[in-house]
Parts: C-alpha cells; sequence; structure tokens
C-alpha cells in the first residue's frame, strides 16, 4: 500500500434557513452553540484525532471567516476560505481542491480529500472515523470517488438515496454505486426503503485530489476553466477580483447532480453510525435537553402540562408552556417563533421574506 497523506474539508456556508430565528444571516447555524458548542466545532472535534489542524480546511460565506476563527482558534488562517457567494457545493469542493494543491502544496497525485458537512449529526464517532479511514484508502488505491451511505430508517423524502450493487471485493465494505436519485417521492422512498440496496446519501465524500480534479474537467468544464483560473491567481494581489468573477460564471449546481450521478468509478461504504442532517426544527432537536414528556429544550424554560414540544429561549426573560403539544417555539432577541411542528418546512420562505423586508 502507497503512502498517502489525508485533509479534511468542512462545508460551512450556507444560510440555514429552515432554523431561522436561531440562524441568520449574521450568524448562520452552523455557528450557533448549542450547549456551549457550535455544530462547526463539533464537527471538527469529532474527527480532530484523525487530522492535524494544518490538514483541516473550512470552506464559508463571505465575511464569515471570523466567526470560523472563533470556534476554531487552532485553525491556521490560511486554512479558510472564503467563498465571495454561494453557489452549492461543486464550487465550493472543487475550490477546495485547488487550495489544497496551490496553498497548502499538497500532491494532488498522493493527497485524499475528506469532505464533511458542518451541520450534520453524528453518533459512534469512533466508528465513524474508522470507516473515515477505510474510505480513504479505497479512494486511494481504487481510485474511486467515495461517498458514506447511511441505511435508511424510514421512507424520508427529504433526502437523496444512493443505489448499491455488487462489492468492489470479497469481504470489502465498499460496494459499486448504480445510482444516484435526488429526494424521492413518498411511494419511491417506501419502495427503496424495502428495496435494501439503498442508502441515504451522507454528504461525505472521500477521493484523491487528481481523481476528482479529473472528472470535473470532464463533466464540469466550464468549472474546472474557472477553478484553474482563480489557481493561476492565487497569490497574487488581484486574487480577491479573480475569484468574483469567476464565481459569478458558476452555475449552482451540487456535487452530487454535477458529478457523482454522471461519474464511473464510483463506491459507497455503508456507514453504521447514528446520522442526521440537521436541516430543520425536528432534526435540530435532537441537540436539545429532553424531559419525560417529550419537551425538548435549551434556555430558561418552564413546560407545564405539554409533550412533544420543541422549544428553544436564546434570551434571559423565561418561556412558559402550558398546555401545548406538537409546538414550536423559538425566542431570540430579535424575534419570536412558535409553529405547530407540522409547518417545519415553511420556516424557510419566512426567513427569506422576513430578509427581504429588512433589506
Amino acid at each position: 500500500m502507497t503512502d498517502f497523506s489525508i485533509y479534511a474539508v468542512i462545508m460551512a456556508g450556507g444560510r440555514g434557513r429552515r432554523l431561522w430565528p436561531l440562524s441568520t444571516p449574521s450568524r448562520p447555524k452552523q455557528f450557533v452553540e448549542v450547549n456551549g458548542k457550535s455544530l462547526l466545532a463539533r464537527t471538527f472535534d469529532r474527527i480532530s484525532s484523525l487530522f492535524d489542524p494544518k490538514r483541516v480546511m473550512v470552506v464559508t460565506n463571505k465575511g464569515k471567516g471570523n466567526l470560523v476563527k472563533e470556534d476554531l482558534p487552532e485553525l491556521p488562517e490560511k486554512n479558510i476560505i472564503e467563498e465571495p457567494m454561494g453557489k452549492n457545493t461543486a464550487p465550493c469542493i472543487g475550490l477546495s481542491a485547488i487550495y489544497s494543491r496551490e496553498v497548502l502544496e499538497l500532491d494532488e497525485r498522493n493527497s485524499v480529500m475528506v469532505v464533511l458537512p458542518a451541520d450534520h449529526l453524528v453518533g459512534k464517532e469512533k466508528r465513524f472515523r474508522e470507516l473515515l479511514q477505510l474510505a480513504s484508502e479505497t479512494a486511494f488505491n481504487k481510485e474511486k470517488l467515495v461517498t458514506l451511505g447511511i441505511r435508511p430508517t424510514r421512507p424520508a423524502t427529504g433526502y437523496g438515496y444512493i443505489e448499491a450493487g455488487d462489492v468492489l471485493e470479497e469481504e470489502e465494505l465498499a460496494r459499486e454505486v448504480v445510482s444516484f436519485t435526488e429526494k424521492p417521492d413518498s411511494t419511491t422512498a417506501e419502495k427503496f426503503l424495502a428495496a435494501g440496496n439503498y442508502y441515504w446519501n451522507s454528504g461525505t465524500f472521500i477521493w484523491r485530489t487528481d481523481q476528482l480534479l479529473g472528472n470535473l474537467s470532464e463533466y464540469m468544464p466550464e468549472l474546472s476553466e474557472g477553478l484553474e483560473s482563480i489557481a493561476r491567481a492565487l497569490g497574487g494581489p488581484g486574487v480577491d477580483e479573480v475569484l468574483r468573477e469567476e464565481y459569478e460564471k458558476f452555475s449552482p449546481v451540487s456535487i452530487d447532480y454535477g458529478l457523482m450521478e454522471k461519474a464511473d468509478e464510483r463506491a459507497v461504504i455503508p456507514a453504521s453510525v447514528d446520522w442526521s442532517d440537521l436541516g430543520d426544527w425536528p432534526s435540530f432537536a435532537q441537540l436539545l435537553e429532553s424531559d419525560d414528556h417529550g419537551n425538548n429544550s435549551q434556555g430558561k424554560i418552564i413546560c407545564e402540562k405539554s409533550e412533544n414540544n420543541i422549544v428553544f429561549n436564546d434570551t434571559q426573560k423565561p418561556v412558559v408552556v402550558l398546555g401545548l403539544s406538537e409546538t414550536v417555539v423559538v425566542n431570540t432577541p430579535e424575534y419570536l417563533l412558535v409553529m405547530n411542528e407540522d409547518k417545519a418546512q415553511e420556516v424557510k420562505r419566512i426567513a427569506r421574506e422576513m430578509e427581504e423586508k429588512e433589506g
């Protein structure tokens, strides 16, 4: 087995509008502290035994680098990348690959990138790290674009699905990828769950840097050309202008749609870990303290004759919940949100409308 270096890319961009009003443009959800620690810091801690801080990059929104520094003071400043604008995950990941080559000076032929979202909850962390190591070896030695797949526990329609084929070799966990499906309808999700060979797409990707860049050149040539223009400008006085100009040209495309649905050399490793994408209030509630009546809460809260509520109080004024069930109450210094839990998917629309009203 050839030695290779691995490095991590934590994607910490996005607005997190479905977690409004806790998540705001000035402090998106990945930087919000829950029980004393932000989602970004939790992600970093989860992998810290695998990666030296010098081998961890964080990609975030323009102007949010200072929040990364607050959460991760041990991270070198050059490892914090601010995108000039959000263009989904393909440009974000491609830019990270360019930075690893030009700024971290890693040999793209001898390095493996591990891509991690900042806003996921992962249990069985020791096993998760073992799977990342296994995936890195598979990516390097088998020249595969690898993703971790989560065995579905319900017919969820909010996640992408990966159809797994044959194992790569006997006694190996890694399997060939047959197809990717983005957020199916409920009937299709039921079929996937019953089939037994479909996995949730965890958004965790592992690949050799040169293989990623080569596949971007083949399947996303305009993005690839723009990234190389940025690479030539790195270290020079006009890099910010070039970065902005190229990003304005990029299409907002996910790495799943732009690359993983099309590439040939793909593999999925079933991950036997507890996992959740903390994308809305019902999922975010897993981080909060729970009582005997199913209430999940943080802050100064009093729940009386209430059950199965989510209550988050980010102020010093106590919040009293009396006689409610299946309700979400979020109190911040700026806003108060009260809604039925089944309206959770409408929060994104409300957040966008509030941003427009406030300019």
